[in-house]
This record gives structure tokens, C-alpha cells and sequence, in this order.
């Protein structure tokens, strides 16, 4: 159990993956430490503080992307890492699984099975009065009522366990239900089971704090089904006070429009909207001067905090927490300022004829539809102007090796986490077959990836492969902007020498 307030900075344990994320302004696996958003961080804790009370507690947080929504996350789930009570629980939203409701059940299934059958098997011991749990089975809970005594009726683990899986919706065909001797349950009366199961765990000491992040890929994937998500979020929220304690925590990135949920459903946003947190830069002289300090700390730096302010206050570009951490982390370790595209496209005076190109190639080539296929052939001309050797550009395994560097540099295009572990083995699978012949010792992997997916070093510390070698991941903000570029360079050979810095610059001169 922590020993210091919460939102206090945690002792650390500093590992080179740690510190190369912090470096480019991502969140690692780890963060210790969360820079102004102290109306944020009030809120937040005010409900924590209060999570053993009557009432189930909701927030949404939401940011633009790069400004911190996530550390805050990661930050709770560090911090209560070895708490007895308190279980923070960080997922992101599944775009498939869009139920709010189902959602929480899976994870409740996911990590308390074995515990919620432990404790009924203890209120059963104690004869406690199990119907308190299902609001004594008035309102709705009446259709759970013979559902819930039959899982407070036999004290047997092995049959408590199908019960609490017919409840999930784990087991769900109506033979099962027969075996219980019990109707099949509806998916509407999911909700009363979700009351029931998070009753059971407060009762029982274990409060959770559930912190779903990245809930827009829901709308990107489906209008519709951010809708349902929504509505479901609603009818949540109107059975909160029949659950004792715990906490749901949404993260959101509000980019694309801040009113997203008012316009979509306007019941759920009437019942949330004292409960939304915006998550803003950084723009206080003192909480800067917190942050760059903080940095020092972490890279060991003396370098004068007043210079390094200085320094800041000359740049326009820096408009997201996330770029102003690469900016500082930079200055400290004297890099220049790297420009974003479109400065750099208007400084060469190129910005029209990119934005042109990039509509031609859109509309009349659909050269962004599969990009993953079509991006490898304007990358091979751009390195071969060069005269750079590599090894068999393969576009369906997406890399190449680059003699000039030892470097495997693998593409991944979606922007989805939960596809890595797949990318890795293809990874491996890549290097064993450029080892096939012992003529490559390569010593480099680089992995470009969508920024947005938000792919760090800690995560990628669990497989052992890669500490065999040097790793660079190299975020790119849009592939369709990378695609342009390449095509710009091969189809303009008069703006070719000022193209190439630009394209240096968006790849951090890791192609």
C-alpha cells in the first residue's frame, strides 16, 4: 500500500526504456510522476477518496491527442499496484466489444473469477443476506431473482463457477441454463448481473477502479456502435446508486469534436457532464519550469532551467504535453528543433504542392487504399537515389534491410496495440530468414508505427528477442503524409534537394 499521497511523485526505478519514452514524449509503462492537471487530478481523487461510498462513480477524461489522458491512467495503476483494497484496472476499449456493460463483465471474469467464488462460498458460510445485493430484488431485479438464489445455493466452487460463467454470458446456449434448471438469461438483464457481481466484491473489501482509455476507436470504427456504446454508458449510470462503491474511469481523445457525446446522445451527456474532465497543455511558466526540472532529474542534467525556458518561449510548434516533453528532452540533449510538415513544406514553399498531390493521390489513384501494399514502391526509388544497398524490398512482409546501417526497418501500419504481439513474431520470423545464410549480422531493428498507437520501449521490454539488439521505434504521424512525400520526391525531381531534408526530418533520418 502506497505510503504518499496520491498524485505525489513515486520512487523510481529508472530503466533505459523508461527514459527513452519519456525522451520522446511517450507514456511509458510506468509513469511516476503527472505535471499540472491539478483540476483533474482534484476531481479525480475527491471520487476515489469517496469509492466505498453507496454509489458507483463515473468520469470521462478527455484531451486532445498527446496531452497527458493516458499517463493519468497508467499513473493510477502504478500507484495502487499493491493496494489490498483498491484494484486499478487499465484496458483499452475493444471496438468489437462495444457494450459498456458486457464489457465490465469480461473483465470482471478476467481477473476475479476465482475470487467472486471464493467469496460467495464465504457469504454462504456466514449466512449473509444475499438478496441485499440484487436491491432485494425489486425494480428490474426481479428477472434475477431465481438466477441469484441458485448461485447462493450450493457451497461446491466447480458449480458456483458455471453459475458466475452463465452470468458473464461465458457459458450462454440454453443447455446450460437446463442443467441450472434456469431460464436463459436476456441480454438487457446483464446490467442487474453486473449490479450483482460488483456487490459481491465491495462486500467483500475489493473496490475497482475500471479505466477504459482510447473509447474514440470506438466511434472511428462505427458511428452506430459509439451510439449503442453511449446508450449503454447511460443505462449504467441510471443503476448507480444500486451498487455500493467502485469507479469507471473513460478516456477519450476529443479532437475531432469536443461535443461529441452531447451530439450523439443528449439523455447520457444531461446525467455526465458535471463528470467530464478536459485534460489541457501546459502553459504556466511554473508548471514548466516543474516539468523541466523533473527531466533533469530524470536524464541527470545540469543544464540551467532559465535557458532551457528561454528556449521554449521562441518555439510556435509545440502545442501538446506530449511535444513539448520531445522539445525540452531535446534542448537538454542539444538537438535541434524539429519542425512540423507543414512548417517545413511552407518554409520550402511546397505546402500547395503537397496538399495537391495528396488529393490527386487520394481521389484519382486511390493510392491510400492499402497503403500497405502500395507505400514500399516510392520508399525503394527514394533509397535507391541514394545508391543505398538493401536486401529484398519484400512489400507483403513489410521491411527491408539496410546494408548502409545493419538495420531491419519494419513498417506496421495499423494503429491497434493489440495486433503487436502477431508483429513481433513477424519480426523474428524476418530476421531468422535474413540469418538464414549467415552472410547478415545485423545488430539494429527500427519498427515504424503510427504515432497514434502509441507503441513505447517499456512495453516492448517483455520480449526477450529484442534486447539482443538496438531499438528504435519511429513514430509516423500519418502514413498518407509519408506516402506523399515519397511520391513528391519521385515525381519532382526539380524540388528533390529540398524534399529530402523535409522527408529526414519527418522520419527522424531513420528510412
Amino acid at each position: 500500500m502506497p505510503q504518499y499521497p496520491l498524485w505525489d511523485k513515486i520512487p523510481q526505478n529508472r530503466s533505459e526504456s523508461f527514459k527513452a519514452d519519456i525522451k520522446e514524449g511517450k507514456v511509458p509503462e510506468l509513469p511516476y510522476f503527472i505535471v499540472d492537471q491539478n483540476q483533474a487530478k482534484e476531481n479525480i481523487k475527491a471520487k476515489i477518496d469517496n469509492i466505498k461510498k453507496e454509489r458507483f462513480q463515473t468520469s470521462i477524461i478527455t484531451a486532445n491527442y498527446g496531452n497527458g489522458k493516458t499517463n493519468i491512467l497508467k499513473y493510477l495503476s502504478l500507484y495502487y499496484r499493491e493496494h489490498d483494497e483498491i484494484q486499478v484496472l487499465y484496458y483499452r476499449a475493444d471496438a468489437d466489444n462495444f457494450d459498456i456493460i458486457i464489457n465490465l463483465l469480461r473483465i470482471i471474469e478476467d481477473n476475479y473469477t476465482n475470487y467472486i467464488v471464493e467469496s460467495i462460498q464465504k457469504l454462504i458460510n456466514e449466512k449473509f443476506t444475499y438478496a441485499s445485493l440484487a436491491n432485494n430484488y425489486n425494480d428490474n431485479f426481479g428477472s434475477i431473482e431465481q438466477y441469484t438464489e441458485k448461485l447462493f445455493s450450493s457451497n461446491d466452487p466447480a458449480e458456483i463457477k458455471n453459475l458466475f460463467y452463465l452470468g458473464t454470458g461465458r457459458l450462454n446456449s440454453k443447455r446450460y441454463f437446463d442443467k441450472q434448471d434456469l431460464r436463459p438469461l436476456r441480454d438487457y438483464e446483464r446490467r442487474e448481473i453486473l449490479v450483482l457481481f460488483l456487490n459481491i466484491l465491495s462486500q467483500t473489501g475489493k473496490y475497482i477502479i475500471f479505466c477504459i482509455d482510447e473509447v474514440e476507436k470506438i466511434r472511428e470504427k462505427s458511428k452506430i456502435r459509439f451510439s449503442h456504446f453511449l446508450t449503454s454508458l447511460r443505462e449504467l449510470i441510471d443503476l448507480s446508486n444500486k451498487i455500493k462503491g467502485h469507479y469507471l474511469i473513460l478516456a477519450m481523445t476529443d479532437s475531432t469534436d469536443s461535443n461529441i457525446i452531447q451530439i450523439t446522445n443528449e439523455a447520457l451527456y444531461t446525467r455526465i457532464y458535471k463528470h467530464i474532465i478536459p485534460i489541457n497543455p501546459i502553459t504556466e511558466k511554473n508548471d514548466k519550469i516543474t516539468l523541466i526540472n523533473y527531466l533533469k532529474e530524470v536524464f541527470d542534467s545540469t543544464k540551467d532551467t532559465d535557458t532551457i525556458l528561454k528556449s521554449l518561449s521562441k518555439e510556435t510548434d509545440v502545442t501538446s504535453n506530449r511535444l513539448l516533453i520531445q522539445r525540452i528532452s531535446d534542448i537538454l540533449f542539444g538537438k535541434a528543433e524539429k519542425k512540423n510538415l507543414e512548417t517545413a513544406l511552407k518554409d520550402e514553399a511546397l505546402f500547395e504542392l503537397f496538399t495537391n498531390t495528396k488529393k490527386d493521390l487520394d481521389i484519382n489513384v486511390e493510392a491510400f487504399k492499402n497503403i500497405h501494399r502500395k507505400f514500399f514502391d516510392p520508399l525503394e526509388y527514394y533509397l535507391e537515389s541514394f545508391n543505398i544497398k538493401i536486401e529484398e524490398f519484400t512489400s507483403q512482409l513489410r521491411y527491408y534491410y539496410n546494408y548502409e546501417t545493419d538495420t531491419l526497418c519494419y513498417f506496421i501500419f495499423n494503429n491497434d496495440l493489440s495486433i503487436i504481439d502477431s508483429e513481433v513474431q513477424k519480426i523474428i520470423n524476418c530476421t531468422e530468414y535474413l540469418n538464414f545464410d549467415k552472410t547478415i549480422n545485423f545488430k539494429n531493428i527500427s519498427i515504424f508505427v503510427p504515432t497514434s498507437m502509441e507503441l513505447n520501449y517499456s512495453y516492448l521490454d517483455k520480449y526477450p528477442f529484442f534486447k539482443n539488439f538496438k531499438l528504435i521505434i519511429i513514430d509516423i504521424d500519418d502514413f498518407e503524409d509519408l506516402f506523399t512525400l515519397l511520391e513528391l520526391y519521385r515525381q519532382h525531381f526539380e524540388h528533390q534537394i529540398k524534399l529530402k531534408p523535409i522527408i529526414e526530418n519527418y522520419t527522424n533520418s531513420s528510412l
